[in-house]
This record gives structure tokens, C-alpha cells and sequence, in this order.
């Protein structure tokens, strides 16, 4: 499967391969691999990842060239068959069937990932297809598969027909798989002025807590293994995101819990790996007071894994980024 020959079916555009996003930089347990499937998909991850370049690598797949217009620090693979731009469109097996030929070529960077965060769209052909595909391919390679995938909207049944198809795959070959309504995004992102296509703000700041979180030694430190421990307890598990400002540190969590990622609650969680971010103007009370007020809601037997860091682009501003699982 690795050895096909990718020019039958898929062939591959590589940008910047000798750049400084692709020198195989490796946290403790592994590297990161941030992924964007489809075009949505491709979108999302090229936004995410351009706030850690430098602590991941970027995979774009799409049918569609254009997808990776202006990707100059990512690895690209091009789905189209003959190169006649018709695309996989509402042909989610085709899709499927194209990565697997075409997955030699990008198998290097599976080989060698230990936590994949894959975006992308369901609806269409090829993140409905090829999203599925690739996640089952990284769990073979013991890789720890994060999927954040949007729903169409409900004007579409037709998308929303293969959409939820799609779904029961995607979400048995992920560890954790985030629905995300695209209406209820679209809703957060005029509140917060952002473009609904680019993830509005919210997955780029999921990512970038999430990658900052694995690769960067914090005052408290985070690894790959806490989150495995997290991730690997029975029941749903969710990704939480929220902002604020070190003169309301509690707005913080407040924000989290409207996060349009999931409409999972977090009440009687039994596991929790929380990450809090801040400037150097941050203090104990500070993190005491965001951390006290996420995992009141918990189960009183949650497992809580906590990390904490400081960064200069942070100053005045807290953010925290959660993993809660056992829901």
C-alpha cells in the first residue's frame, strides 16, 4: 500500500520540502503532524498551522490544486486521477481509493507522527472519503488521531446525507472526533468578526494551545503520554478552547464553555489534561483561579492532568485549552 505507484492515480505536488518547517523536529514522545483534508479542511489546517510552524509539520490532500495555492511550508498530495481537475465531488469511495494509492508518497510523515490533528470538512468527496482512510492509516502506525470535522449545513441535505455516512468511520479510526456544526460557527464567528471558513479563530487557537502544549517545556509541563491517559478512558471525549484577559481571568472559562467545537458538555468528566497560557505577567492566582473554575464542573474523581507555560506573545491575555474525556 505504501509502494503504490502514486502517478497512476494521485500524483504529488511538494512545496519547501527542504524548508525549515520539514527538519523532523521532535518533541519527547514524537513529532505533530497538523492535517487538512478537502478544501475546508486544507483551509482550517493552513490557518493552524501557520501560528507553529516551527512545532509542526503540514499535510495538505485535496482534489482540488487550488487548495494549495500560497501552502509554501506544506507537504501537498494532489487526489486527481488523470489531472483533468473533475475532482472526487460527492464520490467519497473514489476519494478513499485515490489516497490509498497515492499514500507511498507521504508515508514518511505518518511514519514518524505521534499525534496527528487532522481537519476537514464532511459533505463532499474527499475529506467524506479520504479523511476515514487516513486516520485508520495513522492508528496502524500507533499514531494518536485528533479529528475535528464539519457538519454542512442543514440546508444540504444532500451533503448532509454523505456527511453522515461518512461519520461512524471517521469517528472509529479517530481517537477523539469533534463534530463541528457549521451553523453554530458561523453564529460564534459573527459575534467574533472572523470568516466562518477559516475555523473563525477557534481551531487555530485550539491547534496552536494543543501543538504549544506537546513541543514547548512549560513552567509546568505536558506531555504526549498525559494526553494518551486522558484520551484513552471510556466514554466521548471533547477538545475546549477559551480566551481572556489577566484583569478577568474567569471569562476565560466562560468562553471555553461556548466554544462552537462541541456540543458535548464537560459536566461529570472523569478525566481532564488542561493546559493554561499566559505572559509573563500571569501568576498563581491567576492560573488557581482559571483551573479551580473549569474542574469545579467535573466529577468529583476526575483525573486531572494540569500544565502550565509562559510566552511573551502572551502578555496580558490567558488562554486555556482542555482535553475532557469520560463523557
Amino acid at each position: 500500500m505504501r509502494d503504490a505507484d502514486t502517478n497512476a492515480y494521485c500524483p504529488m505536488i511538494e512545496h519547501n520540502l527542504n524548508g525549515p518547517c520539514h527538519e523532523g523536529r521532535r518533541m519527547d514522545e514524537g513529532s505533530i503532524l497538523v492535517v487538512g483534508v478537502g478544501g475546508v479542511g486544507c483551509t482550517w489546517a493552513e490557518r493552524a498551522h501557520a501560528s507553529c510552524t516551527e512545532l509542526a509539520d503540514l499535510l495538505l490532500i485535496d482534489a482540488d490544486e487550488t487548495s494549495f495555492a500560497g501552502a509554501a511550508a506544506a507537504h501537498c498530495l494532489h487526489l486527481d486521477a488523470g489531472g483533468d481537475g473533475r475532482g472526487t465531488a460527492a464520490l467519497p469511495e473514489l476519494a478513499a481509493h485515490r489516497l490509498r494509492d497515492g499514500i507511498g508518497s507521504v508515508a514518511p510523515l505518518l511514519e514518524r507522527a505521534e499525534l496527528l490533528l487532522l481537519m476537514t470538512g464532511l459533505g463532499g468527496g474527499t475529506g467524506s472519503g479520504a479523511s476515514a482512510e487516513l486516520a485508520f492509516l495513522a492508528r496502524e502506525s500507533d499514531c494518536l488521531v485528533i479529528t475535528i470535522a464539519g457538519l454542512p449545513f442543514a440546508e444540504q441535505p444532500l451533503r448532509c446525507n454523505i456527511a453522515e455516512a461518512a461519520m461512524p468511520a471517521l469517528e472509529e479510526n479517530s481517537h477523539v472526533c469533534i463534530r463541528v456544526s457549521m451553523e453554530r460557527l458561523a453564529w460564534q464567528a459573527r459575534r467574533r468578526d472572523e470568516d466562518w471558513r477559516t475555523g473563525s479563530g477557534w481551531i487555530g487557537e485550539l491547534v496552536e494551545g494543543l501543538v504549544t502544549t506537546l513541543a514547548k517545556v512549560g513552567k509546568i509541563n505536558l506531555d504526549l503520554m498525559d494526553l494518551r491517559t486522558v484520551i484513552n478512558r471510556p466514554g466521548n471525549a471533547t477538545l475546549i478552547v477559551g480566551t481572556g484577559t489577566t484583569d478577568r481571568p474567569e471569562q476565560v472559562v466562560l468562553e471555553a464553555r461556548k466554544s462552537p467545537l462541541s456540543d458535548l458538555t464537560v459536566d461529570g468528566a472523569s478525566g481532564c489534561m488542561i493546559q493554561v497560557e499566559g505572559g509573563p505577567d500571569m501568576t498563581l492566582s491567576h492560573l488557581n483561579e482559571v483551573t479551580d473554575a473549569f474542574v469545579s464542573s467535573l466529577d468529583p474523581d476526575c483525573q486531572v492532568i494540569m500544565g502550565a507555560r509562559a510566552s511573551d506573545e502572551m502578555v496580558g491575555r490567558i488562554r486555556l485549552v482542555a482535553v475532557v474525556s469520560g463523557l
